[in-house]
């Protein structure tokens, strides 16, 4: 098959959207030699496409997956300019070789979509990741008037929808009940199995220090756990944030077994997760947390085998399911810790959800995403 995954934003970054597109669409690829696939997005680099996949993603060039750089420097609507360049782009590729299908999570470029596939017959899939079609679940009633419109417009029309999790498939399906669906959950490019997991010394965190994220909630646990050999590794973090959290560690008392190492590039994470023993997820309950999130960091943190603390939202326990990882109410420090102090119990308890991760990464590698995503676009 033929397939365009189109994305407005720049690439390469480290936006989390950034890091979705390429793997979603390098997984289509690696699934099926015979797939041919063009990532369409914004140019962010002079460098060859190939290159920053293997420095900065970390993939290995694949001559069935292709990268499409979008000049998009204006004096106007960089995003307009985007969508008809992208349009543009697509008409070409599709005079050279037919495409099959066009996938999309960018809102605003479904109207372009869909005039593709009523020219050309091509099948459009939306690739689900924010919603608008009730902004006031969110609390921006009249901010995303235009995303509310072209999402109640187009979303009926066009082929498919793609969902990470259940429960945005069940949102949408609420307000669009007609729609083909597939939930297909992200997933991670290759298993490395660590043997000494146990002895590791750190609990860690990967990504940024907002508050949503209640990362505040593991230095407390960390004061209190029963085990005071363990430390805490936080990986990312900007430097006006990381100041603040090194001052509540010292007023903890506990700045000798914290470690933030602010934003590092994708093989340094490789690095510092083969230090980290069990993975967190400390999210409070919001609207987005609660629907709309896929955390990343999960995937970092199954592929190597760590088991997972999270908190008990929807979007946290589809992945993780209670076989990897354990959970606690969302911002209750006192269940964080004995969650913790449970899984660092013993090593048998520790290896059981550990073992439990290297049998369900099979159903996460790129290529069984891909290989997904590609059966519901002959399905429909």
């Amino acid at each position: 098959m033929n397939i365009v995954y189109v994305y407005a934003r720049d690439w390469p970054s480290e936006k989390a959207g950034i890091s979705f597109s390429t793997y979603t669409s390098y997984g289509m690829a690696k699934a099926d030699e015979n797939n041919n696939i063009d990532l369409i997005i914004a140019k962010n680099t002079e460098k060859d496409f190939n290159e920053v996949l293997e420095n900065y993603f970390m993939l290995k060039p694949l001559e069935n997956f292709r990268v499409k750089l979008i000049d998009n420097k204006t004096l106007f609507s960089k995003t307009t300019k985007f969508y008809i360049k992208a349009f543009k782009m697509i008409k070409k590729l599709n005079q050279e070789n037919k495409i099959d299908a066009i996938v999309t999570r960018t809102v605003n470029f479904l109207p372009y979509a869909y005039l593709l596939k009523k020219l050309y017959n091509i099948k459009i899939l939306y690739e689900a990741h924010t919603f608008y079609l009730d902004p006031e679940l969110k609390g921006e009633v009249g901010k995303r008037k235009k995303e509310t419109r072209f999402q109640r417009w187009f979303l009926p029309k066009i082929d498919g929808v793609i969902c990470h999790q259940s429960v945005i498939k069940d949102l949408y399906k609420k307000y669009i009940p007609e729609q083909n669906y597939s939930v297909i959950t992200y997933g991670f490019n290759e298993f490395v199995k660590q043997d000494n997991l146990w002895e590791k010394e750190y609990i860690g965190y990967i990504g940024s220090l907002y508050e949503s994220k209640g990362v505040k909630d593991l230095f407390y646990a960390l004061k209190d756990i029963e085990y005071k050999d363990l430390k805490l590794l936080i990986v990312g973090g900007r430097s006006h944030r990381i100041k603040e959290y090194q001052d509540l560690a010292k007023e903890l008392g506990i700045e000798n077994r914290v470690k933030i190492t602010g934003w590092v590039d994708r093989d340094k994470v490789e690095k510092y997760l083969k230090q980290i023993k069990i993975g967190l997820v400390p999210l409070r309950d919001d609207f987005h947390t609660r629907y709309l999130t896929c955390p990343t960091k999960i995937f970092n943190y199954f592929s190597h085998g760590i088991p997972v603390i999270g908190a008990d939202l929807p979007t946290v326990k589809e992945v993780v399911t209670d076989k990897c990882g354990l959970f606690f109410e969302p911002g209750n420090r006192e269940e964080l810790v004995k969650c913790i102090n449970h899984l660092n119990s013993s090593p048998d308890i520790f290896n059981k959800y550990s073992n439990n991760i290297f049998n369900r990464s099979k159903e996460l590698l790129l290529e069984r995403r891909g290989e997904k995503i590609i059966d519901f676009i002959k399905s429909i």
